[in-house]
């Protein structure tokens, strides 16, 4: 019977948050519990997310992927004086709002592989009734990396609320791919101790930064 995988988080993980605390943990309202489209990823009800990239490109993929300019805005952009409109632009102030932070967790329980082909064999099983209910009949990399966060919201809350005999958590998160790119990424679940935190201010020239600039198209301000 094939069991979710399980992989362990790296040792540092990487963070873009809003300052004073970019380790905020997400938490799900109840109008965004309804929407597909509303909260994150892997928000859970009643509990608290916090989201994290292996590398500083994935955390500013991750926060910086609203800024790219849709493909109307370049229509319109090529249809008027360029002058007038900057598409793509990230303005200083998205800067000096937040932080770029790494930071370790301490003794983490292992992370759910929500990537792997056994771990969509396991969360078949288990969460038929709700996958049906969905409209979802089988799970894959194009469903778990669609637009309903319904779903993907109802996987984590079954990792959320896995517990051993003695009442304790199983998974300390999630881990998945990026759909924007190849980014390793990690839904760490409330009750993890974390330890070692580092925020920097984000500079305008970080080589990380300005990579992920370049391919989005956008200009760092």
């Amino acid at each position: 019977m094939a069991e979710p995988k399980l992989v362990d988080a790296p040792v540092t993980l990487w963070r873009v948050g809003r300052h004073p605390n970019p380790l905020n943990f997400s938490r799900l309202t109840a109008t965004d519990a309804e929407n597909p489209r509303g909260g994150n990823r892997f928000d859970v009800p009643g509990g608290g997310v916090l989201y994290a990239a292996t590398r500083p490109q994935g955390a500013y993929a991750e926060t910086l992927a609203r800024f790219r300019p849709s493909a109307a805005m370049r229509k319109l952009r090529h249809e008027a004086d360029e002058h007038l409109m900057e598409a793509g632009a990230v303005p200083a102030d998205w800067r000096t709002r937040r932080r770029l932070v790494n930071f370790t967790l301490h003794a983490p329980l292992p992370f759910i592989d929500v990537d792997h082909p056994a771990t969509h064999t396991a969360l078949m099983r288990a969460l038929s009734t709700e996958l049906t209910a969905l409209g979802h009949d089988e799970l894959d990399i194009a469903a778990l990396r669609g637009k309903d966060r319904l779903l993907t919201r109802a996987i984590a809350k079954w990792a959320f609320t896995q517990t051993d005999d003695d009442g304790n958590p199983c998974y300390a998160g999630i881990r998945y791919q990026s759909r924007l790119g190849d980014y390793e990424c990690w839904a760490v679940f409330d009750g993890a101790e974390i330890i070692n935190s580092n925020p920097q201010v984000l500079s305008k020239t970080d080589r990380e930064l300005l990579e992920i600039a370049r391919i989005f198209d956008l200009s760092i301000h």
